[in-house]
């Protein structure tokens, strides 16, 4: 298997010769499975791993859990638009009576990766004890404990852009392309020493403490807040009823409105009218400093880009925007001439966004970096601080989604709030003293998950130099670069 170049009068031509012998599983002939490139890269790892492969080291696994054999419960599931750019951003709780197909097993210690061509960057490490995943994704287990950590380093590893390279070009399929599972367990893996293993190791443990730091600290500000407003443990009210001779509670359904009110509104759908929306509102008109309507406390932008096809933008959509913590996860870089049509909204750092589709109502997020032609979808509301902190306005907006925002959405195929219907939301007119506590916690809670994508880049590239030259040199770097950011591991 060789890789040539045709010299031509205008171009040059780069094409790989194979023998029949050197055929992939199930005599694979396509052209991209033996592109020069993927085949270059293969034979570079190969020198470097002495023919040691990811197999040798790690099993797939597939464990499957169906949902009809098994009692209603809480899970943890974890689906592609949960993770991005080498990192799991979310694993909600749903119940297992939600889904109908059968989901994948995973648990504390595994790999699992995508194996989509558009989201060969979906690589996550399970943290938890176990999770349900989509059958999408891979999951890599630790044969044996011969090397102590080695599963964090195949976490790295599989971020590389070797790897990364290998998998986009043994992609086969037409309309979902994906590459074979063989290509995964095949790939040569260079081991370094236990030594070098154990850094990599301790650089993302603590890469994952401090994303567990983040999520405790939007905890202590969200705690802060539903305190201050009175909805700590709230719920909506309910009267008892009895079906069979056993009583259950159930939530007050019956709303009784003068048409006046109705006509106000321009509501006559029976949603719109649940009682725990008022009492929601009732909680808001009592607070002790007062309450007034969103748009008297922030400000609204509707500015738009002008979009130059030759430019380069970088688009945050509703899949881009983590619900859990409030964090942008990804703005993806996409020249103008490229954009999709609903990427127009001008924003920037310090803008908060809240998605005004039903489905996504929770995609509410504070912009907390800088990038030249930054553009959001028309998906979303663009808020600017004004009375209200923009951390304030994102702890709070996070709170009310569910539980009232969600009232104002209106009609049947798409679902969303109208941008009229602002003027409606009423919110509390948060202490200043409150505020600031929570504007701490919130720019601690970035800073944590800043240092944590460090950590994360750190270790990466601290195995490609390993690989590229030697271990000295990758220990050098990651201790270099430590010291540079001022990062102290554990």
């Amino acid at each position: 298997m060789i890789t040539a170049t045709y010299k031509g009068k205008y171009y040059d031509v780069e094409y790989s010769i194979v023998n029949v012998s050197e055929l992939e599983e199930d005599l694979r002939i396509g052209a991209e499975t033996y592109h020069p490139e993927k085949i270059k890269t293969l034979s570079f790892l190969n020198k470097k791993a002495n023919g040691t492969t990811i197999g040798q080291y790690f099993c797939l696994v597939r464990e499957l859990f169906d949902p009809k054999k098994s009692p209603p419960r809480k899970i943890r599931l974890l689906e592609l638009e949960n993770m991005g750019n080498f990192e799991i951003f979310d694993i909600p709780e749903v119940l297992s009576t939600e889904f109908d197909s059968n989901k994948n097993i995973a648990k504390f210690g595994d790999v699992v990766i995508s194996r989509l061509r558009p989201y060969l960057r979906q690589v996550g490490f399970i943290y938890l004890p176990e999770i349900y995943t989509t059958t999408e994704l891979l999951i890599l287990r630790q044969k044996n404990d011969e090397l102590l950590g080695i599963n964090y380093y195949l976490y790295t590893f599989l971020m590389t852009k070797w790897v990364q390279k290998i998998l986009f070009w043994s992609q086969e399929g037409v309309n979902h392309p994906r590459f074979p599972k063989y290509i995964l367990l095949y790939c040569p893996i260079p081991i370094p020493s236990s030594e070098f293993i154990a850094v990599v190791k301790r650089l993302m443990e603590n890469y994952f403490n401090l994303r567990q730091k983040a999520e405790e600290l939007y905890k202590q500000a969200e705690e802060i807040l539903l305190k201050e407003l009175g909805l700590k443990n709230w719920k909506p009210e309910t009267k008892k009823i009895k079906i069979g001779g056993q009583e259950f509670e159930e939530e007050g359904n019956i709303s009784i409105r003068n048409l006046s009110e109705v006509i106000k509104a321009n509501r006559m759908d029976a949603e719109y009218w649940e009682p725990k929306y008022d009492e929601i509102e009732a909680l808001i008109k009592k607070y002790k400093n007062g309450y007034d309507y969103l748009p008297n406390l922030v400000d609204i932008s509707k500015k738009k880009i002008k979009v130059n096809e030759n430019e380069i933008y970088y688009y945050i959509e509703l899949a881009g925007i983590s619900p859990n913590l409030g964090v942008v996860k990804q703005a993806k870089p996409i020249k103008g001439k490229d954009l999709p049509s609903r990427a127009r909204m001008k924003v920037k750092k310090g803008y908060v966004l809240m998605s005004s589709v039903e489905g996504s109502i929770d995609k509410i997020a504070l912009i907390d970096f800088d990038k030249d032609n930054l553009v959001a979808s028309t998906g979303f509301f663009v808020f600017k601080e004004r009375d209200l902190y923009k951390e304030t306005l994102l702890v709070l907006l996070k709170i009310l989604a569910t539980k009232c925002l969600v009232r104002e959405t209106q009609g049947t195929i798409l679902t969303a709030i109208p941008y009229d219907s602002l003027k409606r939301i009423i919110l509390p007119r948060i202490s200043i003293e409150t505020q600031q506590k929570i504007s701490r916690l919130i720019q601690q809670l970035f800073k944590a998950r800043e240092n944590s994508k460090k950590l994360l880049e750190i270790a990466k590239r601290t195995v490609e130099i390993y690989i590229e030259k030697n271990e000295e040199e990758g220990l050098n770097y990651a201790k270099n670069k430590l010291n540079e950011l001022n990062i102290e591991i554990n």
